[in-house]
C-alpha cells in the first residue's frame, strides 16, 4: 500500500461493473437530466489549485501534497461519469519505501447513475464502506460526520496495516463528492482534512 493509489478508486470499477442493471431494469445508460451546470469537464490545477466550475468546486489540498492531472473517466452527456484527482506527497524516494505515504484524493460522481433514493451523502457512503471492505480495509470506529471550511460531510474511518484512511461525502449539484484522506494514523488524516480547503461555488 505504500506509495500506492487509494483502493477506493476502485469505486469506479465498481459503478462501472453495474452498468448492465441498467438494461435489465429498462433504463438507459444516458443521463436524462443534466446537472445544473451542464456537462461536466475534468478542470484544471491553477496554481496549486484544484478549480472546475462545471461541478461547482475549488479545492486545495495540504502545502505539503501537489495535485496530478485530473482525469474524467466517462463520455459526458452518460453513466457512469466520474471526475477525479489525487495530491500526493513531496516526500522523497527513499522516505516513501519507509513510510506510508500521504494522499489526498477527491472524485465526483454523478447520481444521475443511481435510484433517487441513493442519492444522498449517508447512502452514498455505504457504498464507500462496501468497496473498501472487498479491498481488505476496516472501519474503525470514529466521528460519523465532519465539517471542513463550513460544509457538512458524512464521514468514515478504515484502517488496513499501517494505513489509515478518511473519506468525506458530501453531495452537491446531482454529485456525490468524496475527498479520501490517507496517511499512516487518524492523527496524520486529522492534520491533512485540518490543512485542506474546500470551496463549493454556485
Amino acid at each position: 500500500m505504500r506509495g500506492a493509489r487509494s483502493p477506493i478508486l476502485a469505486i469506479a470499477l465498481t459503478v462501472a461493473s453495474a452498468a448492465s442493471a441498467w438494461g435489465q431494469s429498462g433504463a438507459q445508460p444516458h443521463i436524462q437530466k443534466l446537472p445544473p451546470r451542464g456537462l461536466p469537464t475534468k478542470g484544471l490545477v491553477d496554481h496549486g489549485v484544484y478549480k472546475n466550475s462545471s461541478i461547482g468546486l475549488e479545492f486545495t489540498p495540504a502545502s505539503n501534497l501537489h495535485l496530478e492531472e485530473p482525469e474524467l473517466k466517462g463520455t459526458p452527456g452518460s453513466v457512469p461519469l466520474l471526475i477525479t484527482i489525487q495530491a500526493v506527497d513531496d516526500s522523497g524516494l527513499i522516505d516513501r519505501l519507509f513510510s506510508v505515504r500521504s494522499l489526498t484524493i477527491f472524485y465526483a460522481d454523478v447520481l444521475a447513475y443511481y435510484p433517487e433514493e441513493q442519492r444522498n451523502a449517508d447512502r452514498y457512503l455505504r457504498k464507500v464502506v462496501r468497496t473498501n471492505a472487498s479491498y481488505g480495509f476496516q472501519r474503525v470506529d470514529g466521528a460519523t460526520s465532519a465539517e471542513v471550511n463550513g460544509i457538512s460531510f458524512a464521514r468514515a474511518d478504515f484502517a488496513k496495516g499501517g494505513v489509515h484512511e478518511t473519506v468525506l461525502v458530501v453531495v452537491h449539484d446531482e454529485y456525490a463528492f468524496v475527498f479520501i484522506f490517507t496517511g499512516p494514523s487518524v492523527e496524520a488524516a486529522n492534520n491533512l482534512i485540518a490543512l485542506t480547503k474546500i470551496r463549493l461555488t454556485d
